[in-house]
């Protein structure tokens, strides 16, 4: 159900959107908004509420989301904007009105639906398939419970479902797509030749009056900036696991393998399908009862030879199953709800059980195969299990080092070879590199850069602090050696200096020579002639539409720009890399032909409605707002 929105997010800014939009329902939900004490509200409306706690909640959140998804190339300081938190409190906001809207409409979540969106989430499946220990497990590092979880995974597809019911009512008239489709199947054909300085800048004299003033006037161009040569001691399970004895005996490989015997087990599958009358949200027992009754007839119909596939079809209130006949393909009992697992499971092979009151319906069910759960066995996982009990000494003898290494370091803050000798760690060496990035290895990690470059630790020669790159690893670094900020000398800038003028120079008869050139083709000469007189090449490539890969992107873009008269070649130019100048003549155009059956006509029919369904998205959020009537206080932001 998710997919029709993971399809419409593209890009960086989508990747924000995706964050600003998924990140707090799929951790935290709603209901994480209007929680706490405070009676301060940054944004109120009719039965809407959003206090400045659960703005500063969210905030932070959408901070944490952001930093994690980009890193280092992340601007900070745009997080802290006022643009950016506008944003933030903005998404609150339309979340909140389409939740309310859908709750009115009566839009509802399938509890099948549900449970296969959560198992196709990739941080809940390990080796390709779901794993119920890990969902678990990840919930709880959250502070959440299944429940909770569950009903804001529920919300984020209500959300869903409102969005794709207003891009399916999307329309765009067929004239708009057959022009559409003529004018981008429309294909030109021209001629042209390229201006190139590098034969012109060879032959270019340069004199050093010239090399004089230049490196006066760029003087800036040649600051070479302050770089470092440091040596660090990096603690982490690599690099004290040489301490340990490589040998682990049975007896503890045996315990390893008993405590994480869920990551060697594969649960029991069976796959099931089942029928399913819908519920109301509060039901009665007389609608449990006719739902039921409901089911025994159509039990009986299965008994006697109807196809179970064929009466899900036509019966079942879960369309997403029904379309294959019930089937919700192999699943595991944790994975289904606890009245309909505990069933299924207890279900023989083959067999329709009686009717089953679940969370949101009565099902019937069938299981069809079974998969027998098993254990992959000690011999086969002891390689891992040694890896296990070693990495896992070596988390435990890094706890301790990381203190010795932490006050060696500060005992003898000039220098790092006595903590290196004391910890029996080798001492390692980076390449030379400056404060802006760029460098490789440890040179490369933003939190060792900012803490070399620290004023104490280079005016000093001064140990950093204790580094942490990870959960299990450390990094303590000292300057060994520094090149200050200087400007280059001329003798060694002088080559790029005549490199750069003589470039300069070609660049400017280039253009000169591409505006006298384009001035007598209007004249009605013949780029043909002109070719040959000036010993240019003449190109006349295939004809080509607005999409031409073989050819430079702006000789394209500057050839689809020219307006082209029938009958009357139309000369242009185009700036092209490297200081080149094309000049050109467009000597033909053909529309595009139109074919509705044609890959390219749906193509553009789909994305014309798709930007339709988006500005009807836009405009429902915005209908919503304005009969909220909701008032914002930016000021306490």
């Amino acid at each position: 159900m998710l997919n029709a929105l993971r399809d419409k997010i593209q890009g960086l800014m989508g990747m924000a959107l995706l964050v600003i939009l998924v990140v707090p329902f799929a951790l935290w939900g709603v209901s994480s908004y209007f929680g706490g004490a405070s009676t301060v509200y940054v944004a109120r409306g009719h039965g809407l509420r959003i206090t400045e706690s659960a703005f500063q909640g969210s905030l932070a959140q959408q901070r944490a989301a952001l930093e994690k998804a980009y890193g280092k190339n992340l601007n900070v300081a745009e997080l802290s904007s006022q643009k950016f938190k506008k944003a933030v409190l903005d998404g609150l906001i339309n979340r909140t009105l389409l939740l309310r809207d859908a709750d009115r409409a009566g839009y509802v979540t399938n509890p099948i639906e549900l449970a296969e969106e959560i198992r196709q989430i990739p941080a809940f499946r390990v080796n390709g398939h779901f794993d119920p220990a890990r969902y678990q497990a990840l919930l709880a590092d959250q502070g959440l419970t299944v429940p909770g979880f569950e009903h804001r995974v529920r919300n984020l597809m209500l959300l869903n479902q409102v969005k794709v019911g207003l891009y399916a009512s999307a329309f765009v008239p067929t004239p708009e797509i057959v022009r559409a489709v003529e004018l981008f199947g429309q294909q030109r054909s021209i001629a042209y030749v390229v201006l190139s300085p590098r034969p012109l800048a060879r032959k270019i004299p340069v004199t050093t009056a010239e090399i004089t003033q230049y490196y006066a006037t760029h003087s800036e161009n040649f600051r070479l900036p302050q770089k470092i040569r440091v040596a660090y001691l990096l603690l982490s399970p690599d690099t004290v696991i040489h301490h340990l004895h490589t040998k682990v005996g049975m007896a503890a490989l045996q315990q390893a393998y008993q405590s994480n015997i869920p990551q060697f087990t594969q649960p029991a599958m069976r796959r099931v399908r089942h029928i399913m009358i819908a519920l109301p949200a509060h039901p009665t027992a007389t609608d449990v009862a006719q739902a039921k009754a409901k089911l025994v007839a159509i039990r009986a119909r299965i008994v006697h030879g109807t196809p179970f596939s064929v009466l899900a079809k036509r019966y079942s209130a879960d369309q997403s199953s029904a379309a294959h006949g019930g089937s919700l393909g192999y699943v595991t009992e944790s994975e289904l709800s606890k009245p309909i697992g505990k069933a299924a499971f207890a279900l023989a092979l083959n067999h329709v059980s009686a009717p089953i009151v679940g969370n949101s319906g009565v099902h019937l069910l069938e299981v069809t195969a079974i998969r027998a759960g098993k254990v992959q066995p000690f011999a086969a996982v002891k390689g891992k299990l040694t890896q296990m009990v070693l990495r896992e000494r070596a988390r435990h003898l890094i706890y301790r080092l990381s203190e010795e290494l932490r006050n060696a370091a500060f005992e003898h803050p000039h220098s790092l070879k006595p903590a290196a000798q004391k910890i029996g760690l080798p001492l390692q060496e980076s390449d030379w590199f400056g404060q802006t990035g760029g460098g490789t290895g440890i040179a490369a990690l933003p939190q060792v850069v900012k803490a070399v470059f620290a004023p104490k630790v280079l005016a000093g020669r001064r140990n950093t602090h204790a580094i942490t790159l990870g959960e299990d690893a450390m990094l303590i670094a000292h300057v060994i050696a520094r090149q200050p900020a200087r400007t280059e000398p001329l003798s060694v800038a002088r080559p790029k200096i005549i490199q750069a003028i003589r470039q300069t120079l070609a660049e400017d008869r280039v253009k000169h020579e591409q505006g006298v050139l384009l001035a007598q083709l209007k004249t009605g000469a013949s780029l043909r002639v002109i070719a040959r007189q000036m010993g240019l090449v003449l190109k006349a490539p295939p004809p080509f539409e607005m999409v031409a890969p073989k050819l430079p992107h702006a000789l394209v873009e500057a050839v689809f720009r020219t307006r082209f008269m029938k009958g009357h070649p139309v000369p242009g130019t185009a700036s092209l890399s490297r200081g080149r100048q094309a000049v050109f003549v467009v000597r033909r155009v053909v529309m595009g032909k139109v074919d509705p059956s044609s890959a390219r006509y749906l193509k553009l029919k789909q994305s014309f409605t798709n930007d339709v369904g988006v500005e009807v998205y836009l405009a429902y959020i915005k209908s919503l707002r304005e009969r909220a009537d909701i008032h914002t206080h930016m000021g306490s932001l």
